[in-house]
């Protein structure tokens, strides 16, 4: 029991960190794929927004399920890599098993481990829910399940199927 008040403490304070329910999230210049400039205020909303990296297995076994989700709901899943050492390519070969997902890339105004700063993240997965007006109606620190992002999603004024 003395062990988990610890890591309690840290998640706790982690929570209160982080860009907070009904704020606006942080702005930002990340790239697409293609090249084309995405920020708060381009990226279409509602939107879901995952912060991750390539080698945490709590990724790698949540990105099944929320590829499903956003294959269901069609809402656009957007996927920040917080790892410095995640390169264009590790990252686009990594997103070629959830084509659903949009994975954001360096920009010469930013990098994304910049942004996860900015969003004030501790860990991954990290995954935010926004709404039309880009303000937070959800988030989940660490791995975020199917219900419980479905009913954020319906938080964030998307009609589901």
């Amino acid at each position: 029991m003395r062990k988990i008040w610890p890591l309690a403490l840290l998640f706790l304070l982690g929570l209160a960190q982080a860009v907070g329910l009904g704020e606006r999230i942080p702005d930002f210049a990340l790239l697409d794929p293609a090249g084309k400039p995405i920020t708060r205020d381009t990226m279409k909303k509602p939107a879901v927004i995952v912060f991750w990296a390539s080698w945490c297995p709590v990724c790698k076994a949540e990105f099944p399920g929320l590829q499903k989700v956003a294959e269901e709901t069609k809402v656009p899943f957007y996927v920040i890599s917080r790892e410095p050492k995640d390169t264009k390519e590790v990252v686009l070969t990594y997103m070629k098993a959830y084509p659903r997902f949009i994975p954001l890339l360096a920009s010469a105004k930013d990098k994304p481990h910049e942004v996860a700063a900015r969003f004030k993240v501790l860990g991954q997965p990290w995954t935010f829910v926004v709404d039309q007006g880009a303000r937070v109606v959800a988030f989940f620190a660490g791995r975020a399940g199917r219900e419980a992002l479905l009913d954020a999603l319906l938080l964030a004024g998307v009609e589901l199927p």
